[in-house]
């Protein structure tokens, strides 16, 4: 009977993940621990590969280096890893760039670089600055840097891979997920429960302090704008699973800064 079960029960999907041809979701969670439950927050980055290049957007935490290590081997598979684009200089964003500089060593550190010369001195020459509008041509697909609407630090940048119309967020639309076996992988719309404004609000508020002085307005109006601008069917954040439906997470993400301002 159990062995039965067992066969029965449907794959839970885990980390590394293809979102999308050739786009592959990797994180390590967070541990939340809140008044009655334990809850999940991702640490979430990107590669994309393409035919000349590749590229890992945000690096994810220091503590998850020997599993990010692990798995961006498997997946690259030999190939090498070109471009490391971490949205801005914080340690869930960039705490990685170090062994990576040292593990890949044409490796080039891509984005709005100012402040990183503080942290990687040795590496300026492999510095490659770009500012929004700027692409990264991976050979038969490129990354675009886009201004962010939500910022944690000035220079945070966001990331758009047009042809497969994905968006990478950075900060914005975070949230947490129950503290289960197998939910780490899932995406929102795969969680056995909704994604709710408060699961987005408990992140806004640790991790934007400003959120709770600025009218959620002032932030949904250019937000709406950028997603009007550049069509998105994937949203990819760092403090979150993968969205595979952009509207609805939207006016989850809303409803979440509006709770934090209350």
């Amino acid at each position: 009977m159990l062995q039965t079960a067992l066969a029965e029960r449907p794959t839970v999907p885990t980390l590394p993940r293809e979102i999308a041809p050739n786009t592959f979701w990797f994180g390590c969670c967070l541990e939340v621990h809140q008044p009655t439950k334990i809850v999940h927050n991702h640490n979430s980055s990107y590669l994309l590969i393409g035919s000349e290049a590749t590229v890992l957007v945000d690096t994810g935490m220091p503590y998850g280096w020997v599993q990010l290590r692990e798995e961006l081997m498997a997946v690259l598979d030999g190939r090498p890893l070109d471009y490391v684009f971490p949205t801005h200089p914080e340690a869930p964003h960039m705490g990685n760039t170090g062994p990576l500089l040292e593990m890949y060593p044409k490796l080039r550190l891509a984005g709005d670089l100012r402040n990183y010369h503080l942290y990687y001195p040795h590496a300026q020459d492999r510095f490659q600055t770009m500012q929004a509008g700027e692409s990264l041509d991976l050979g038969g697909r490129r990354l675009m840097a886009l201004p962010a609407v939500i910022h944690d630090i000035p220079n945070t940048l966001w990331a758009y891979e047009p042809d497969q119309r994905i968006l990478f967020v950075s900060d914005a639309y975070p949230y947490t997920h129950e503290h289960e076996v197998g939910q780490c992988g899932l995406t929102a719309e795969e969680l056995p429960n909704p994604v709710r404004a408060d699961d987005t609000s408990v992140v806004i508020g640790f991790a934007l302090g400003w959120a709770r002085h600025v009218d959620a307005d002032k932030v949904m109006v250019p937000l709406h704008a950028l997603l009007e601008k550049y069509p998105v069917d994937i949203i990819g954040p760092a403090h979150g699973g993968v969205i595979t439906n952009p509207k609805r997470l939207t006016e989850i993400f809303g409803q979440g800064l509006r709770k934090v301002r209350m």
